[in-house]
């Protein structure tokens, strides 16, 4: 009877420990599965087709993957025929679970990227409103920016702009840059300086040829001696046109120290927005220290500052994360180290920086 029940107790005891191990197996994979990421939900495809390309799928593109929650929506672009006649870039969603398709046409804003994740897939409390604001504006200082090279494929060398419409379209580019960082939209801050740099090297460029017209008027201006002592020479051998003479040079004087003021007025300019291309590209190399842009556009910055050394050393780096800049890189560098060389036997010679720096600034 004894022995019965002290079984019948090791029996209750082992059928307790092993309930309390399922229990716990139960508890443990019900804690796993929490932390689990969800599946993906949705299959978001941007239309790369030709047509769809030429209407700005690429920035499409970019604003889904910048918008999309990663861990619900896949997006990749494809090409696909598309029923209806609507207007380009076209996106095909597809919903994982239910089959269910959406088809939108005239996808070409990141407005419009953002009412087809919100309204039509449903995910708005999973979006970051900063995000669409952040792209929305970056997004538009691009396409400012690519206005500049109207059928010249990027090249400044084939810009066909006039030069008021130029400058408008590099101020609105860094107005826009500045609205983008103004969101506070970390993830796209060091994109958005190598954006806003590029922008503001533009504008010294465009200060830079000003530069170069003033001084090509002021040398036009400027009386060589021969002419100089010819004057005198009438001055002197007639005393009554000594005071025409003489008004003349001074008029000659005056108007040669305006062009000099324009002069110097606009190399200001000049370094102003070179300082602020220079600012915003070195803090990018922090952000985006992989990307071999922000060294490139580093080393264009501190070039055109005159700070050879350094510059040569940002296009190096930008090399090393991207070979395939070589050939455009190693004379850039070549030159570089040959300007230095002269800056060091200038300055051996007793040149002044500011001689210097404003003789090569409109040599550029």
């Amino acid at each position: 009877m004894m022995n019965a029940l002290h079984h019948a107790q090791q029996l209750l005891l082992v059928l307790l420990l092993l309930l309390q191990q399922t229990t716990t197996l139960t508890l443990t994979n019900t804690i796993i599965r929490k932390k689990q990421p969800p599946q993906i939900k949705w299959e978001v495809y941007v239309s790369m087709s030709k047509q769809c390309k030429s209407l700005g799928s690429a920035a499409t593109l970019a604003a889904f993957l910048g918008l999309s929650p990663p861990d619900m929506v896949q997006v990749q672009p494809a090409k696909f025929n598309v029923k209806s006649k609507t207007k380009g870039p076209n996106v095909r969603c597809l919903e994982r679970t239910s089959g269910v398709v959406i088809e939108v046409g005239g996808c070409d804003s990141v407005e419009k990227v953002y009412r087809v994740l919100s309204v039509h897939m449903g995910l708005k409390k999973y979006l970051d409103p900063a995000a669409c604001e952040c792209l929305k504006w970056n997004y538009r200082g691009n396409a400012h920016l690519d206005n500049l090279y109207v059928n010249g494929g990027g090249n400044p060398n084939k810009i066909n702009l006039n030069e008021p419409t130029r400058s408008t379209e590099i101020t609105k580019a860094i107005r826009a840059y500045n609205k983008a960082l103004a969101t506070g939209y970390k993830p796209q801050e060091g994109v958005l300086l190598v954006m806003r740099a590029t922008a503001y090297l533009q504008r010294a460029f465009e200060h830079r040829k000003k530069l170069k017209e003033i001084v090509a008027s002021l040398v036009q201006s400027v009386p060589d001696p021969v002419t100089i002592q010819a004057m005198y020479d009438v001055a002197y051998q007639n005393p009554w046109a000594a005071n025409a003479v003489f008004e003349r040079v001074r008029a000659d004087a005056k108007a040669q120290d305006a062009r000099f003021r324009r002069l110097k007025f606009r190399h200001g300019l000049y370094e102003y927005a070179l300082l602020h291309a220079a600012s915003d590209s070195l803090r990018a190399t922090q952000l985006l220290p992989q990307f071999a842009k922000t060294w490139l556009r580093a080393g264009d910055s501190l070039a055109e500052l005159r700070k050879l050394k350094e510059s040569t050393q940002y296009y190096e780096k930008a090399l090393e994360l991207d070979p395939q800049l070589e050939e455009t890189l190693l004379p850039t560098i070549d030159r570089l180290q040959k300007s230095q060389k002269f800056l060091d036997k200038a300055r051996a010679n007793g040149w002044s920086e500011d001689t210097l720096r404003v003789a090569l600034d409109v040599a550029g």
